[in-house]
């Protein structure tokens, strides 16, 4: 690897006007000026005078936000935004160049409506790339705070495992989680490669907005990507925002290093901008590509996103479901240009600063669902393309999605009941009550929180309650499962895995308790009930109850959600001391008669009872 030149920016702006020469390379001259064009806005200061001057309005929303205005020279640049927010203090940003190119700043500083800095970055370039930005303190001295762009790769890397690119704003390979996965050759070069910026470093870095905000993401899709498939070889691609021409150089680099899968989270409402990468997958039927559907809220077959609109076999889409099963908030769908409805909601991620963050999305089913696929061509990589999407498809379940995607809804994509164990415990007695009515349930431990004393006693407690309507409970089975922890916590998608792994066990009696670890749904709840009416689009779901180890007063918690499921109702009662208060309490355990025979009535007609 070649050692980096580096170089400070001089800003440097000098007037055509002959003899009369301001620079911008001392903090003195560059707080002058700022401070100069912060207190009189609407004069042009004398270093400024020979400069071209234009202005635009700041729109924002349909309102107006502010004024910017821009001096340029052949020499340098100098951008004024101010900043008048309604019923807000004035503010005034400032951003300088050497360049005539505004878009390439050396210096960015924010005024306050004292026209006092508070704060201040500068830009350190590599020849014409900016390598990083500084932070200054209030006299424009650099602090310790930096922000990379463009750091030298590291020197670990990974020349074994499935090779599996991602396109997207580059990653952080500062990061250990990252730099000990990236692909490397024989040689132990990197792979992966920069087509922004046409060089081997594809940092996760795009400034669009701004170079003084980076806005990171690829980061982040790279965490969720490497740990649903830990064994792989990561091959970034940071994409050609300048030139989207560049990805027919992109996938023929992916290509010749043998990568069959390529996740995409990224994509416009440009048709033009992506009609290389359209001739492109063309070319390479052999590469499968995921593909996000994009996070606006709308169906893309009406309104199209690319590349997701296109119509390739060899492309994947997919968006991202909430707990209901149907498209979450914001993100697109289109039930002939989407495939697929993943849960990529509130999932875990690592941030570009290392920080564990939640994230939500379309391009977050995409890494997990590339994952997927990557897992699944590792354990046969001779599979055909029309194989693995075969396989992708088993994993999938209809699931009344055909209004949002073509195929389906693939709840759990880290789904391996290989890693599943069930075992009958053998120190829990069967418990029978006498009852007129009588509720057979199946019992399903998923946490050691869960002993089975504790569960007996919550049981015998339900028992307690349930007489006063002549109804009880009977359980002669308790079954505890192992296996990946995110298996013992509360979701579609594990509640899907689980049903299909215990069909058998569970078939004999119409309703299954899980005694669960915690709660993965977006709204949170300590214990919940699945009855017929709350499961149209889950199915695997219905006549479930799931308690987490956090719950208090347990039986009365599960007597409380169990006559929900019997009465098929999610009505609460006002009345005091009623078990379906909306909150329960040790001693809120009464029903009235009208309660009692609702559920019965319900509970007899849907099969609930004997």
């Amino acid at each position: 690897m070649t050692k980096r030149r580096l170089r400070l920016l001089a800003l440097a702006i000098i007037s055509s006007i002959p003899h009369s020469t301001f620079a911008l390379d001392t903090s003195e001259n560059i707080l002058t000026l700022a401070t100069s064009l912060c207190l009189q806005p609407d004069e042009v200061p004398s270093q400024l005078s020979g400069h071209e001057y234009s202005e635009n309005e700041i729109i924002a929303r349909g309102s107006r936000l502010g004024l910017e205005k821009l001096f340029t020279s052949k020499t340098g640049s100098v951008k004024l935004d101010i900043i008048e927010p309604a019923g807000r203090p004035k503010r005034t940003a400032l951003s300088a160049s050497d360049s005539n190119d505004i878009n390439m700043p050396g210096i960015w500083m924010i005024l306050d409506a004292d026209c006092k800095l508070q704060e201040a970055k500068r830009a350190v370039y590599d020849d014409s790339t900016v390598l990083y930005i500084d932070t200054l303190d209030n006299s424009l001295t650099t602090t310790t705070n930096r922000e990379w762009l463009n750091p030298p790769l590291p020197d670990t890397g990974k020349s074994d495992g499935l090779r599996v690119a991602l396109i997207d704003s580059g990653v952080n390979y500062q990061l250990d989680e990252i730099a000990r996965s990236l692909a490397v050759d024989a040689n132990g070069d990197p792979i992966g490669y920069d087509y922004w910026d046409n060089d081997n470093t594809p940092f996760d870095a795009n400034p669009a907005r701004s170079w003084f905000f980076i806005q990171r993401h690829g980061t982040r899709t790279a965490s969720i990507l490497l740990r649903e498939a830990p064994d792989i070889a990561l091959v970034p691609y940071r994409y050609p925002r300048p030139d989207m021409s560049r990805m027919t150089q992109l996938i023929e680099h992916a290509a010749a290093n043998s990568i069959r899968i390529i996740g995409m989270p990224l994509g416009s409402n440009n048709h033009s901008e992506w009609a290389a990468f359209s001739k492109a997958v063309d070319t390479h039927p052999e590469i499968l590509f995921v593909v996000s559907a994009g996070n606006n809220g709308r169906d893309i077959d009406l309104n199209p996103v690319y590349p997701a609109a296109f119509d390739h076999p060899n492309i994947i889409v997919v968006t991202s479901a909430d707990d209901t099963i149907r498209p979450a908030e914001r993100t697109n769908y289109g039930r002939l240009s989407v495939d697929y409805l993943l849960p990529a909601e509130n999932i875990p991620a690592t941030d570009f600063s290392s920080e564990q963050t939640k994230v939500s999305g379309s391009s977050y089913a995409v890494s997990r669902l590339t994952a997927l696929a990557a897992r699944l061509l590792a354990k046969r990589p001779d599979m055909t393309l029309e194989e693995l999407k075969q396989q992708i498809r088993d994993y999938s379940t209809r699931a009344e999605t055909s209004r949002y995607v073509s195929i389906g809804y693939i709840g759990d994509p880290m789904a391996d009941t290989a890693g599943l164990h069930g075992n009958t415990d053998s120190s829990f007695k069967p418990i029978t009550e006498r009852s007129q009515f009588t509720s057979a349930l199946n019992l399903v431990a998923l946490s050691d929180e869960w002993t089975t004393d504790k569960i007996t006693a919550s049981l015998k407690l339900v028992n307690k309650i349930f007489r006063q309507c002549g109804l009880g409970i009977s359980a002669q089975q308790l079954i505890r499962v192992t296996g990946s922890d995110y298996i013992s916590n509360l979701s579609p998608g594990s509640a899907i895995t689980l049903s299909r792994y215990l069909a058998d066990d569970l078939a004999a009696n119409p309703v299954t308790i899980y005694f669960a670890n915690d709660t993965d749904m977006h709204v949170k709840f300590d214990a919940e009930a699945f009855g017929i009416g709350n499961t149209g689009t889950r199915s695997w779901m219905r006549n479930t109850l799931w308690i987490t180890a956090v719950t208090p007063d347990t039986g009365n918690a599960i007597a409380h959600e169990l006559f929900h499921i019997l009465a098929n109702s999610g009505q609460h009662s006002d009345e005091e001391l009623n078990l379906m208060q909306s909150s329960t309490s040790p001693e809120s355990t009464r029903l009235s008669p009208m309660q009692c025979q609702q559920a019965i009535k319900t509970a007899t007609a849907n099969d609930l009872l004997n």
